[in-house]
């Protein structure tokens, strides 16, 4: 759908990675988490498990520390592993005049079934073909709703 690190419309997955830098006394703990595309899943799980694998040992309680981090991102790497390339040419969606014409007359279809309790992104991924619009335009649409009604 859409990545919440890069915002392109592209497949993602939910996944979460954890950085452990361990000093003598003390330690640093750091996560980041979220429906991510392959690439910043790739990007993330690189930067925080290097980091992780070169500078988690530095303490007592980091030597312990430090396997279980370097396990919980390779899990979730593997977990994440059949999630799908970005397609060539992928893109911030973009909210036209065109997709909101195109999206006005389903807007009570939208909000019934976001009340009724569906998820955005299935409620996306079954209104677009029929807008004539891509996911990414939907899910924008109902944020541009829900900030109106603020």
């Amino acid at each position: 759908m859409i990545c919440q690190a890069c915002g392109i419309e592209a497949p993602t997955k939910k996944v979460f990675f954890v950085q452990h830098i361990g000093a003598v006394v003390m330690f640093f703990h750091k996560r980041i988490g979220g429906m991510f595309c392959r690439d910043c899943m790739r990007k993330y799980f690189n930067e925080y498990t290097l980091k992780t694998l070169f500078l988690g040992w530095w303490g007592v309680i980091s030597v312990f520390a430090t396997p279980v981090v370097l396990l919980i991102n390779i899990v979730n790497r593997l977990r994440a592993g059949s999630l799908a390339p970005v397609p060539p040419g992928a893109k911030v969606p973009v909210l036209t005049d065109e997709a909101v014409n195109r999206l006005h007359p389903l807007t009570s279809e939208l909000v019934d079934h976001l009340n009724k309790g569906k998820s955005l992104f299935e409620v996306a991924a079954d209104m677009a073909p029929r807008a004539g619009v891509t996911p990414g335009q939907v899910v924008r649409y109902a944020q541009a709703l829900v900030a109106q009604k603020t």
